[in-house]
């Protein structure tokens, strides 16, 4: 029997969401792309080899199989408090959807991976 661990390959993609009543906000890495899209308006960048391996170093790192249940440390997502939010981590043909967290405020295991994702998006708001 042969028992491959997901976290040893790389990913395909990565897609972030967020959104709460007029707001939804979409980061997804594909490749050496990442698509920023925050109501309908969208912005495209090029990620290097560097940021690239960050990101897969970050992926290897986080239990794919267990992502679901991870608990968020807060819940103001539930009273409009903070946008909800969540990660689609694609590897090979399976795709790992996390639990439901607060924007800004996810497990700690997922932490890193969205203020990583957010530090290559370069836009003044």
């Amino acid at each position: 029997m042969i028992i491959t661990n997901c976290s040893a390959q790389k990913f395909n993609k990565i897609i972030y969401k967020a959104h709460t009543r007029g707001t939804a906000i979409e980061i997804r890495v594909e490749e050496n792309t990442i698509k920023y899209q925050k109501n309908g308006k969208e912005l495209v960048f090029k990620l290097s080899e560097e940021e690239v391996s960050k990101l897969e170093r970050l992926v290897k790192k986080i239990n794919l199989n267990e992502i679901e249940a991870l608990k968020s440390p807060t819940n103001r997502r539930h009273s409009d408090g903070a946008l909800i939010a969540s990660f689609i981590i694609e590897i090979g043909k399976k795709e790992y959807s996390s639990s439901t967290f607060d924007a800004g405020n996810p497990p700690i295991e997922l932490k890193k991976l969205e203020d990583l994702l957010y530090s290559f998006i370069k836009i003044n708001e």
